[in-house]
């Protein structure tokens, strides 16, 4: 089998929406979406994309291994045990996976110039759930978001649980249009290196 490390991100990031919209436990969610945030930075890094991570780096002055940090905040929890095995996580919420399963499928196109059909429609479902009024979204972002609540009928009254049957349902239905299917440049090529 040949994998890149966008084969692998990709892979991670399918993985992640199906565990999220089938109800499955947050941390799964966390530690795949925050391996392939991890991977899709550094590879933005290295070929000049502005990643999430670097555009608010820039935009607020935050030294980019802070923001790594930040966001990267339960990874070191989630995947080791050697230096604290007793500790205990108090404060970890589904709303921590999906800040970092969002970012990280943001950067999938940013990095990979196209997405998954489950990441699309993940990005969409969460717009659709991003703000309580629509006006209350940047005025250019509301469009957007008017869009994407169209796309899944009913899941502003739902509970969460519904909220995620109909982001299941509407997965299901969107993996079967070929519309969705976009070109995903795989292969990472790193600019010359100047001398």
């Amino acid at each position: 089998m040949r994998l890149t490390k966008i084969d692998v991100a990709k892979a991670h990031l399918i993985s992640a929406v199906r565990l999220r919209f089938a109800g499955e436990h947050a941390a799964s969610v966390y530690l795949l979406a925050a391996s392939a945030r991890e991977i899709l930075t550094t590879i933005g890094e290295k070929v000049g994309t502005r990643t999430i991570l670097k555009e608010v780096s820039e935009d607020t002055g935050t030294p980019m291994k802070k923001l790594v940090e930040i966001v990267h905040e339960f990874a070191k929890f989630l995947k080791h045990a050697d230096s604290d095995p007793e500790a205990v996580l108090e404060n970890f919420e589904e709303q921590d996976a999906d800040l970092v399963l969002f970012t990280a499928c943001r950067d999938f196109h940013r990095v990979a110039k196209g997405m998954p059909v489950e990441l699309q429609v993940y990005e969409a479902w969460r717009w659709a759930l991003a703000f309580e009024w629509v006006r209350d979204a940047p005025l250019r972002t509301q469009p957007v978001v008017r869009r994407c609540i169209r796309r899944f009928p009913g899941i502003r009254r739902a509970s969460p649980a519904e909220r995620l049957r109909i982001g299941l349902e509407v997965l299901e239905r969107a993996l079967g249009d070929p519309r969705l299917r976009m070109t995903i440049q795989r292969d990472v090529i790193l600019p010359p290196r100047h001398v």
